[in-house]
């Protein structure tokens, strides 16, 4: 599904969520934060929705792409309804799953087809690739081993609850992968 590099070599192409869809998520991510001790210092992830990874030192040629792709583009629906568990790279991710749409999906494999042609993107097998925003992960927590069987738990508690919601997302970020709000963001894009 993704290349084996590390977040560190990465910067991320997020969409950014709103309204019930962020409001939901954002409860959610609280409430499993302070179950698990996943976040101590109560820093969150800021809840968003990775349509590609990028590499580093290729950003200022993934912005121009971005710049060009977005002006065909407004606003793009974002609609959830359910919740999926996965690991990947050694940590453990619930996830609310985003529903594929026709916008969305024209959009980020339009922009990954411009990534992957200039060599830039880290994603392999894109469409493999399955929208989510994450609840609760071990990526910046010290949890990772301590975490397993909690984790198991937690995704038989929520296999099969369904909680649909819906919004409108009309801004694209890139991001370095750190909880540092002030040094986060690289480049903000209006839809």
């Amino acid at each position: 599904m993704t290349n084996n590099s590390t977040f560190e070599n990465q910067y991320f192409v997020v969409l950014k969520p709103k309204g019930e869809v962020l409001e939901l998520s954002k409860l959610l991510q609280k409430k499993l934060s302070e179950q698990f001790d996943l976040y101590p210092d109560g820093i969150y992830p800021e809840i968003h929705i990775t349509l590609d990874r990028i590499k580093k030192s290729r950003l200022d040629e993934a912005v121009d792409i971005i710049e060009k792709v977005i002006l065909k583009y407004s606003k793009i629906d974002i609609r959830v309804r359910d919740f999926d568990c996965y690991s990947f790279q050694e940590n453990n991710f619930l996830v609310l799953n985003v529903e594929e749409n026709k916008k969305l999906v024209e959009f980020s494999n339009e922009l990954h087809s411009r990534l992957e042609e200039k060599n830039i993107s880290t994603i392999e097998n894109y469409d493999e690739w399955k929208f989510h925003i994450s609840l609760a992960s071990t990526v910046f927590t010290e949890r990772k081993k301590d975490f397993q069987d909690e984790f198991r738990n937690l995704c038989f508690r929520f296999d099969g609850i369904e909680t649909p919601r819906e919004c409108k997302a009309g801004v694209l970020e890139i991001w370095r992968p750190t909880l540092d709000e002030d040094i986060k963001c690289l480049k903000q894009f209006q839809l």
